[in-house]
């Protein structure tokens, strides 16, 4: 018997051209992510895998084998454990400062407490060569005063580059444990203040064990952007000849002496991608574990603990910290940009402002490095507002098989330190590609894809956060009035996710606008970027024009951050 063919309902139209179109536009998403991160991805571990032309574990067991080697995965694991528990322990305190206690100007030490975090690493640690460096303002003041002839601080080597490290990496840790103090339900401590338990009872036995794993989530993230850090260590570790992972596998590549030299640096990076690997693990794993999550439903007025007759010196110890901390290193680099020489001694007859002049208008690639950052900044952080779209909506609403595998390729390139991204990126793209004859190297536009795969991730994040506040009856509702598919996005999603979209967005582009681990390794003559100039004229000796240019980029990313904190009420800063 023959069916009768059944028409379709004028709302069944737009759910099929919507699944046709969601379909078109995943596989178009999978041939972006596959050439952004799967291509590299799969480059990188082979060639770590090749040697004299065939497959061989002949760079792992040279490596294995190399004390050079050994030792330096030992000053990574060193170091970044150090900066972890130094950081992780000085962020907890100062969370819990601002959130649990009646600290007075809670309001503005949460922001500057942020300061350190708003400015580039690498930027920092040039100010710590300015303020404690051989001929900084710090041990030019200890000879002064006490006639020595030996300095007060080294900070060159492994200390230096601990301090430096907990010093702009304590605001991850702190903003872990302040999330986790500030949604914490209060009526737990209200309950054990009626039971009896005195302030500091209280804080040991119900606050620290309920913000106990907000605050591993922080170290966890902390360990992993200590590992991965480039800046720091280049700066603090080259002069005393101390090298870590990022540093090492950085000099590996540029050693052309070298058989096999960027082979062997794939292998290298191995052994970073395993720790950061591990690290990853443990924190999915932490994630996913929500037994512990005593948090929302804040029926219970929050209690403050009352710091009483401590209130005062506590205010000062915290100012004396955001001065050393914020203060003292960027009123170095700003001294250093208007002496006339580096290390002269701060008089009036000595300050110029040459050097701003100099850097400006009288370097071309200096002013190519500008324009360079912007355009690449801009560029990619549109592109991952746009694929972050593209992406979180497919995720939500479409329903894809391969979620987990999507999300794995997104967070790959942020997970991973940007040193393996840039060297993933340069063995991809240094041939043209098969069939398609592409080549990237030494070209402008290798710098924006390597940017809007390491980035990526926040496009994806902020775009889910905010769909997830979009309820599917609105746009079911708008297509039932005949709406189409495109139409519906445009007029009911856009308009409520653009707060996210825009967070996104920022959230790409003031880290990008000095991005330093993947441009010195990515850039070519005429390409530059602000990062790389600054780096370079640091290293040639130029100090006082690489402070005048850092003071400029720095005042320009804090400006930029604060501009996003008021214009999204706090909710964004990087």
């Amino acid at each position: 018997m023959q069916e009768a063919a059944v028409p379709l309902r004028r709302t069944d139209w737009p759910r099929a051209a919507l699944r046709v179109g969601a379909a078109a536009a995943a596989v178009a998403l999978a041939g972006l992510l596959l050439v952004l991160v799967l291509y590299p991805s799969v480059v990188l571990i082979l060639q770590s895998f090749v040697a004299e032309g065939r497959l061989s574990m002949a760079h792992y067991v040279r490596l294995a084998r190399d004390p050079a080697a050994q030792r330096v995965l030992v000053n990574s694991l060193v170091t970044s454990g150090w900066a972890t528990v130094g950081g992780t322990a000085l962020g907890a305190v100062l969370a819990w400062l601002v959130a649990r206690t009646d600290l007075p100007g809670r309001g503005l030490w949460r922001t500057l407490l942020l300061l350190p975090y708003m400015i580039p690493p690498f930027i920092g640690a040039i100010a710590w060569v300015y303020l404690a460096g051989p001929a900084g303002y710090l041990n030019q003041a200890w000879r002064a005063l006490t006639g020595a002839q030996e300095p007060l601080v080294v900070i060159y080597g492994q200390a230096g580059i601990v301090l430096v490290l907990i010093l702009y990496g304590y605001p991850i840790a702190y903003l872990a444990a302040l999330g986790v103090l500030e949604r914490m339900d209060p009526s737990l401590e209200a309950a054990a203040r009626l039971a009896g338990a005195g302030p500091w009872r209280v804080l040991r036995d119900v606050t620290l064990p309920l913000a106990a794993p907000g605050v591993l989530a922080g170290a966890l993230l902390l360990a992993m952007s200590s590992l991965a850090n480039f800046g720091i260590p280049a700066v603090l570790g080259f002069p005393a000849r101390y090298f870590v992972l990022p540093t090492r596998i950085y000099t590996t590549i540029l050693n052309f002496d070298l058989r096999d030299n960027l082979r062997v640096a794939a292998a290298l990076s191995m052994w970073l991608v395993a720790i950061a690997g591990v690290l990853l693990a443990a924190q999915r794993a932490l994630l996913r574990r929500g037994r512990f999550t005593v948090v929302g439903g804040q029926t219970a007025q929050r209690h403050l603990v009352a710091l009483g007759r401590w209130r005062g010196p506590v205010a000062a110890l915290l100012g004396l910290f955001v001065c050393i901390s914020a203060g003292l290193p960027f009123l170095a680099v700003l001294l250093t940009s208007l002496i006339r020489a580096y290390g002269l001694p701060p008089h009036w007859e000595h300050f110029t402002l040459q050097h701003y002049a100099t850097a400006l208008f009288g370097i071309p690639k200096v002013h190519r490095a500008l324009l360079n950052s912007l355009l690449l900044a801009g560029g990619a952080a549109t592109l991952v507002v746009i694929l972050g779209a593209a992406i979180g909506y497919l995720r939500t609403r479409a329903r894809l098989p391969g979620a987990g595998a999507v999300d794995l390729l997104v967070m790959l390139p942020y997970a991973v330190p940007g040193t393996v991204v840039a060297l993933a990126m340069i063995l991809a793209w240094v041939r043209p590609v098969p069939v398609l004859g592409i080549r990237l190297y030494d070209t402008i536009w290798i710098l924006l894809v390597a940017y809007v795969a390491r980035f990526l991730a926040f496009g994806v994040r902020t775009a889910a956060a905010g769909l997830a506040q979009v309820h599917e009856s609105l746009e079911e509702a708008a297509r039932c009035s005949g709406a189409r598919p495109l139409q519906a996005f445009r007029d009911i999603v856009l308009p409520i996710i653009r707060p996210s979209l825009i967070a996104g967005w920022l959230l790409a582009f003031i880290p990008a606008v000095a991005e330093l681990t993947l441009s010195i390794l990515l850039f070519s003559v005429g390409n530059e970027t602000l990062g790389v100039v600054i780096f370079g004229l640091h290293d040639e000796g130029k100090i006082a024009l690489s402070a005048a240019l850092a003071v400029l980029v720095t005042t320009l990313l804090v400006a930029f951050n604060l501009l996003a904190r008021r214009v999204l009420q706090g909710e964004v800063g990087v």
